[in-house]
């Protein structure tokens, strides 16, 4: 175990002035003390207390008893309220929001909060289950007399079993026992145990103190992607952060999309559509399961306040969302009277800000008049971020959520962008009804790969918002559960850090990032520290870089490599610098992609198959039809001319990409007015004869391969070929399946292209392409070209136009990406 880093403030807590010199709660190993706790204690307060236990006895060795009446000549540690604090008038009475009391005397320490147990009403969801969700739902419409969605059907998710508490149980104590405990030296920069820091300590002494802790944001929240199934770990390691859920502050429900609540239901679809948005000519009650709200709709307006009505008599709920679904912000309606409400000359950020805050804050103000003690939120998110302009003052029960990716903070544009959005709203909100709402979703696969430090963004941006806002959410991203080992990287490697300074943070914004990071590094990673230090210090500096600089990636992966060097791999700090390495793998692959020389930017994004609007291509015959009930017509793209001076073609071509799970869908279509004259010059699969007649050729290069070839005739024959260095040109096959159709004026091709993942070469050099899937940071690059061969003469058209008569340019293949 290297040795810990202490700050100051932990160095003066153990020095022996600040504590009686003869008494101790742990001497030699030999335990001196006991933990003493109420007979009836909160369900936190017995978690702080085997929290203390147990940490004491892997620092010191010694087990400290846990009981609920003192010992006589034992020192005491008071954990949580008990007839001892209130003897002692250790009042917890206004601790709100995790705050805690410290204080000792001669012979006993106490460590206690509120403790608040969370009671849940009924009715609410015990498990996820569609019966549970409907049993809740039909007690629920006895209670509202509508059908509206049961917002505590989701309960279960707030419970951990492993660990007897909910999210919503206040954690004053704990915070108080955790406290007490990383002014020994002990760290929880991560879950589990490889994230912990715990100082081997002899001997510990009883201390002298006598203080409140109040953190300076109430609403802590950290909200994981796989809430639903269980979070694992993490639960411990928030509570040893010292986030929380703050139900006192904005009540248990999710804090986002609270209208789909009202209109979700099948019951609600049926009874009232003219509550759901008109879209491309029918009202919209599918989109994401839930429906597009019409805004216009004064029923939509009669539900939604009687829902929240509701939420705050029955569950008696603080504060309730009443912001829009999901991905509302980029639908457009066909009424023009909803169109008239736009403001699209404010830009992308402003566009529905009138709109949809015209709406919502006459919801506030309808709410108002009978819940004047109450809140409710909306998110200043997408086409709606900024301030509306129309509205000078907004309803004073109306609490703005306000959405942001803070590591785009390091660009200062977009930082005093933000800033002034910031102004503009508060300038129209009641004092303190402000929340925000920020990201931790760089370990998605789609993005995992750069070391994303951003601490100092962290700091800037809480320092500013200490004193104006009630709090923060943040939404992380983690590995499903279960799932965990099949992604070949930890989600949580990298972003730790960042997480961990939030939380610290919150508590005083005040804090020096900079003393943090030193206490990190040296107490996380021992012999690497110095190391690992430049490391994050140079990622910090250059992450935003690292998409489209080979070099900084380069010297990032050399920083590491050093810090790697400075550590045993099989030890702890070892082990965590190992984990950072595997997070970055891609970036080695990405470094040797983007030293090739590039010279378009041309790109296609890949759309999942369930995001077109078509029914599902793995449904689909694969007959070679790119028939639109299936393949929509979204993202059709056209094969033009490879030269300036090459004459226009005399037969279009088009073609789309999707992706299903791990299999890519292309469908191309070649319009051809002389269908009797195709040439196919063979029928045999990897005969190069196939390229002297009418064929259309696909080249694709992806982060760790370049490049493949598949070519495909008006027969179905099939070539395909590896061009990279080392590869097995002829002799290696895509694993594609291809079908061909012909129709009166023209051939199409339908192909599924299994994307077989990273290392396939080295598993297997002849079969399937070697690349993970096509992501935004990590891409792969390609060409798609039509040869049609006519009256003697050669007709190409391509994608990526290349400049001469011939596709194999990779200099021009376009950048193919998706999410």
């Amino acid at each position: 175990m290297p040795k810990p880093f202490f700050s100051v403030l932990a160095l003066a807590f153990l020095l022996s002035p600040l504590h009686a010199a003869d008494t101790f709660l742990v001497e030699n190993g030999q335990p001196l003390a006991e933990i003493v706790i109420g007979e009836k204690p909160a369900r936190m307060t017995k978690l702080a207390a085997k929290e203390l236990q147990s940490t004491v006895a892997k620092m010191s060795g010694a087990t400290l008893p846990v009981v609920t009446e003192r010992t006589a000549g034992k020192t005491a540690i008071f954990v949580g309220i008990s007839r001892f604090t209130e003897e002692l008038k250790l009042s917890t009475q206004n601790l709100k929001h995790g705050a805690f009391r410290m204080a000792s005397g001669k012979d006993w320490l106490a460590l206690l909060g509120a403790d608040k147990d969370f009671v849940p009403i009924e009715p609410w969801g015990r498990k996820r289950d569609k019966n549970e969700a409907a049993h809740v739902n039909a007690e629920w419409d006895k209670i509202t007399g509508d059908t509206f969605w049961n917002t505590a059907s989701e309960l279960y998710q707030l419970y951990h079993p492993e660990l007897d508490v909910w999210m919503t149980d206040d954690a004053g104590t704990f915070n108080a026992v955790n406290d007490f405990l990383r002014g020994l030296g002990c760290r929880w920069f991560a879950p589990g145990e490889i994230g912990e820091v715990v100082p081997k300590l002899a001997t510990i002494a009883l201390p002298q103190v006598d203080r409140t802790v109040t953190p300076d944001f109430g609403l802590r929240r950290f909200v994981y992607y796989t809430q639903h199934t269980g979070i694992g770990d993490r639960a411990l390691w928030n509570l040893r952060l010292g986030v929380n859920f703050g139900a006192e502050i904005a009540g248990f429900p999710q804090l986002c999309h609270g209208m789909k609540f009202v209109i979700k239901r099948e019951e609600m679809k049926k009874a009232h559509p003219e509550m759901y948005l008109t879209i491309d000519g029918k009202r919209d009650t599918t989109h994401k399961g839930d429906g597009v709200p019409n805004l216009l709709s004064p029923m939509l307006f009669e539900k939604q306040v009687k829902h929240v009505r509701a939420m705050f008599d029955h569950f008696h709920e603080p504060m309730h969302n009443i912001d829009l679904v999901d991905g509302y912000g980029g639908l457009e309606g066909d009424e023009p009277a909803w169109k008239a409400q736009l403001t699209p000359q404010r830009g992308w950020s402003g566009t529905m800000s009138d709109h949809v805050f015209g709406y919502l804050n006459r919801v506030a103000q309808e709410v108002h008049r009978s819940h004047p003690d109450r809140l409710v939120s909306a998110l200043a998110y997408s086409s709606y971020r900024q301030a509306p302009e129309k509205i000078e003052k907004l309803s004073p029960n109306l609490v703005l959520i306000d959405v942001h990716h803070r590591q785009e903070f390091w660009d200062e544009a977009k930082w005093n962008e933000r800033r002034q959005w910031r102004a503009d709203w508060l300038k129209k909100l009641s004092p303190g009804n402000y929340i925000t709402w920020d990201f931790s979703t760089n370990a998605r696969p789609e993005q995992a790969g750069r070391p994303v430090y951003y601490t100092k963004q962290i700091s800037r941006d809480l320092r500013e918002l200490k004193g104006v806002s009630l709090g923060e959410q943040v939404e992380i991203y983690a590995h499903p559960a279960s799932q965990e080992q099949s992604f070949g990287y930890h989600d949580l490697a990298i972003e730790h850090f960042n997480l961990y300074v939030t939380a610290r943070l919150y508590w005083d914004a005040n804090q020096d990032v900079n003393a943090m990071l030193a206490d990190y590094c040296t107490s996380y990673y021992g012999p690497a520290a110095e190391a690992m230090k430049a490391f994050i210090n140079h990622a910090e500096a250059n992450w935003m870089h690292m998409s489209t600089d080979a070099v900084k990636i380069g010297e990032s992966l050399d920083l590491l490599a050093k810090a790697k060097a400075a550590a045993e791999p099989a030890s702890l700090p070892g082990r965590r610098i190992q984990q950072i390495a595997d997070t970055m793998k891609p970036l080695e692959a990405l470094r040797v992609q983007l030293s090739r020389k590039r010279e378009t930017d041309l790109d296609y994004r890949v759309l999942e198959t369930v995001n077109t609007g078509a029914k599902p291509l793995s449904s689909k015959p694969l007959d070679g039809n790119v028939d639109k009930a299936y393949w929509g017509t979204v993202r059709i793209a056209p094969l033009i001319k490879l030269r300036p001076q090459d004459p226009q073609p005399k037969a279009g071509s088009s073609f789309q990409i999707q992706r299903e799970g791990s299999t890519l869908h292309i469908g191309i279509v070649c319009q051809e007015p002389d269908m009797k004259g195709l040439q196919s010059r063979t029928t045999k699969n990897d005969d190069p004869k196939l390229l002297e007649g009418d064929h259309v050729t696909l080249l694709i290069e992806t982060t760790s391969r370049s490049y493949y070839e598949i070519s495909i005739n008006p027969a179905g024959a099939v070539y395909d070929l590896d061009h990279a260095a080392g590869g097995k040109g002829v002799n290696w096959t895509s694993g594609a399946q291809v079908a061909v159709h012909h129709g009166a004026d023209h051939w199409s091709i339908e192909m599924r292209l299994p994307i077989v993942g990273a290392e396939a070469f080295t598993l297997d050099p002849t079969k399937g392409i070697d690349g993970a899937q096509p992501k935004d940071l990590f891409p792969w690059h390609f060409n798609l070209g039509r040869t049609r061969l006519r009256d003697g003469k050669t007709e190409r058209t391509a994608f990526s136009p290349t400049g001469k008569d011939d596709f194999h340019v990779t200099e021009k293949f376009a950048k193919l990406w998706g999410k």
